[in-house]
């Protein structure tokens, strides 16, 4: 049966009594950006709620960026501008409010995709619960993505303290994010992780492309399973094994790397050239986490490109575990059954929302395990 293919859904150990909660009003006025006479308004970057995937704007030159915000001026082949973008990205925090504001203006999101939706592009999610026990919450035809320039939309929850987890979004960026919170609820950190952050690197399909909301994307339903922050590096029509990209890998402080790069590889000569030493760069600065290396799916008959590619895959593979790494090998041919492939993905290109699922369902297991026997 499928009902806890995840594992069984477990709360968080922590013990919230343990929490500092402070009501809205009391925090540093520096974080506050409105008061109304029903709302406190709160700048999302702050020192009492959580930004997960992504380093907090205050780290990285005040903006919500995926790469060092100060160099955008040296990334090419798209980075600079996809960098924008905000898979992977998380905001968490504990209360007892009832209901909050979510406040947004955008940047940067990639419209007019006939065969992705908006609300898969630039649309937030949110879940309630700690550990991996979070369930899905929003309203009937809730979408929190009206419009691609700024949004704003109140969502309700149960009484009593709870945590949230606000998932980003995929394909479109955030230049202010505000929280409004109701006077006279209190707020808190949330629970730690279970395990540090998780890091993906790949194409389109790894940046979500094409879900129907952030939380399909396969990456993120790993993370909630795991109970750990995403540091999502997909990069649609890019990701072509750049280095400085693995460098800043290298410098996060992370429990295990998905590596998920020979799709958009512009040649098997570039793929050749480029796997091994991208490999290498992130494992020099993390010679014990788990390694998964992973080819992409195919929804068509595989070609002798696809077969090459695979075999650089594995030869990258095959020479590191013979060298005793810590590292895994996934074959993204074998994602998806072989009948009616047309119903994972949207486009014979991109899976949907249940191709990501599936491709959650193969990869989760193999990290899981690693993850564990790494503790």
């Amino acid at each position: 049966m499928d009902s806890y293919y995840f594992g069984r859904p477990a709360p968080s150990g922590y013990d919230y009594s343990k929490a500092v909660t402070i009501k809205a009003e009391k925090i540093k006025k520096k974080y506050v950006t409105e008061l109304t006479d029903e709302y406190v308004y709160i700048n999302a970057d702050n020192d009492v709620f959580e930004i997960g995937g992504l380093l907090p704007p205050r780290l990285n030159n005040n903006e919500y960026y995926r790469l060092d915000a100060s160099k955008r001026s040296e990334y090419h082949d798209g980075k600079d501008t996809l960098s924008d973008c905000t898979p992977g990205g998380t905001l968490r925090f504990y209360t007892d409010a009832d209901r909050f504001v979510l406040k947004v203006k955008y940047r940067s999101c990639c419209l007019g995709m006939h065969h992705f939706c908006d609300r898969g592009v630039y649309g937030f999610d949110m879940y309630l619960g700690t550990g991996t026990d979070k369930t899905y919450c929003g309203a009937m035809m809730q979408t929190f993505a009206d419009d691609p320039s700024e949004n704003a939309q109140i969502l309700r929850m149960p009484a009593g303290y709870k945590e949230v987890t606000v998932e980003f979004p995929l394909y479109g960026g955030i230049q202010t994010l505000d929280i409004g919170i109701p006077r006279g609820a209190h707020i808190a950190k949330p629970a730690p992780r279970t395990f540090k952050p998780v890091a993906f690197y790949g194409s389109s399909i790894t940046q979500g492309g094409c879900v129907s909301r952030p939380g399909s994307m396969y990456s993120n339903i790993i993370c909630r399973a795991l109970d750990c922050d995403n540091i999502n590096m997909g990069y649609s029509g890019s990701a072509f094994g750049e280095l400085y990209v693995a460098e800043w890998i290298g410098k996060r402080d992370i429990s295990a790397f998905v590596m998920d790069y020979d799709y958009n590889s512009r040649s098997v000569e570039e793929l050749d050239t480029t796997h091994e030493p991208f490999y290498e760069t992130v494992r020099s600065a993390h010679p014990d986490i788990p390694i998964l290396i992973v080819t992409h799916p195919c929804f068509w008959d595989v070609t002798e490109n696809d077969r090459k590619k695979s075999r650089i895959c594995r030869r990258t593979y095959d020479k590191m575990k013979k060298r005793g790494d810590n590292v895994y090998f996934i074959d993204g041919g074998r994602f998806f059954p072989a009948p009616m492939k047309d119903l994972f993905c949207v486009d014979n290109l991109h899976p949907n929302d249940l191709g990501h699922y599936y491709m959650a369902k193969a990869i989760y297991p193999v990290l899981a395990r690693a993850l564990k026997g790494n503790k």
